[in-house]
């Protein structure tokens, strides 16, 4: 006879035997003990994935296939802007997954917050769109960085029913005629991208010191004529729909949905393109599996279809346009990437040194005026 009182814990399975029995029972209890055990260790340890995210990116349409594997859905913090993201890392909070646009790759990169992207690790590589690989800071010192989630483009649009506009262009962001009919983006960058554009910089995301001496007069004009600065579309949105503003940075998705909506608006070119996606944080305690997993479920044309669905932007996936119809990418042009990308002035890092000058000149304007 066998006395046995033993407590075994695999994973999340606790099994407790407490009993007198023979040894050949005993024998049979170990065998079924090691089949269960074994079962467990078949199935993929969910650990709680933690991912930086934009809040709208985290629903369960985008990532189909992980949930098979993985019941649990990942934790998500949500930030404001890639700056925001950026110091949130740097101040110490642990993540798995980032996403962030190529404008951060080199700082991010530079600041020890993530790794190279594993591409043997994605079965779904190849099906990217080759464009997207060769857009700036994709790849750094002969590594990837970023896995191309995400891509399209916003601008500058105005209402021709609430002012009359000889010749559009983004001066009508400084024109005297139309002050407290604009509004700004809380996003800096953004702003000072606009700046570069109304400047005549010759590359608005890497002014001359001769250009950056006129900045503080045109930062000065676009704050003086702006109603407010936004943080959510939703705010633009609504305030374009009673009429309190007319001029403003909009969003491609903003701008399909205006349309959609009634609401007038004529869009100025250039556009504003970019592409952002998923990056592998240094700091993260989940199985590498689990975050390629991921990654993974995130580059299936599934996924890029409800992102279009939702947003109209482009996907990683060259495949994801055949489950859109035709007559709903007209004028979208994610069937298109070099073609939109050639319309307009990419997203691209500011050189730290004029970035930080240049927003430290917009925060003074900005004071000036309160």
């Amino acid at each position: 006879m066998v006395d046995v009182f033993q407590r075994i814990r695999r994973g999340s399975v606790t099994v407790i035997l407490f009993a007198t029995i023979s040894r050949a029972k005993f024998i049979a209890c170990v065998s079924v003990l090691s089949i269960l055990v074994a079962s467990c260790e078949q199935s993929p340890e969910n650990t709680g994935l933690s991912i930086l995210e934009w809040n709208g990116f985290q629903h369960p349409e985008y990532y189909p296939d992980y949930l098979e594997k993985y019941p649990q859905a990942p934790n998500y913090t949500f930030f404001a802007n890639t700056n925001d993201a950026l110091k949130r890392m740097r101040s110490g909070l642990k993540v798995d997954i980032v996403h962030l646009c190529t404008g951060q790759m080199q700082e991010a990169k530079d600041s020890g917050l993530l790794r190279p992207i594993g591409k043997d690790r994605l079965p779904r590589w190849g099906e990217v769109s080759p464009e997207l690989l060769q857009l700036p800071d994709v790849r750094i010192d002969d590594e990837y960085w970023i896995v191309a989630w995400n891509w399209g483009y916003s601008t500058v649009g105005y209402n021709p029913e609430l002012m009359e506009v000889d010749h559009p262009s983004f001066d009508i962001f400084v024109d005297p005629r139309f002050k407290g009919m604009t509004a700004l983006p809380s996003d800096t960058e953004v702003n000072l991208w606009i700046a570069g554009i109304i400047g005549r910089w010759s590359d608005p995301f890497d002014p001359t010191e001769k250009e950056m001496l006129a900045a503080p007069e045109i930062f000065r004009k676009m704050l003086s004529n702006a109603r407010f600065i936004w943080t959510d579309s939703t705010q633009l949105e609504q305030a374009w729909a009673a009429g309190d503003v007319g001029i403003s940075y909009i969003y491609g998705s903003a701008s399909r949905r205006m349309v959609k909506d009634g609401l007038p608006v004529v869009m100025l070119e250039p556009l504003l393109t970019w592409m952002c996606g998923l990056s592998v944080s240094t700091s993260g305690s989940a199985p590498l599996q689990q975050v390629y997993d991921y990654i993974d479920a995130m580059m299936a044309p599934a996924s890029g279809a409800a992102l279009f669905e939702d947003y109209g932007y482009g996907h990683f996936n060259v495949d994801t346009v055949n489950l859109i119809g035709n007559d709903r990418l007209v004028g979208t042009g994610i069937d298109d990437p070099a073609g939109t990308f050639a319309r307009g002035v990419y997203s691209k890092a500011l050189p730290p040194r004029k970035k930080a000058r240049l927003m430290q000149l917009w925060y003074e304007a900005q004071a000036s005026l309160d």
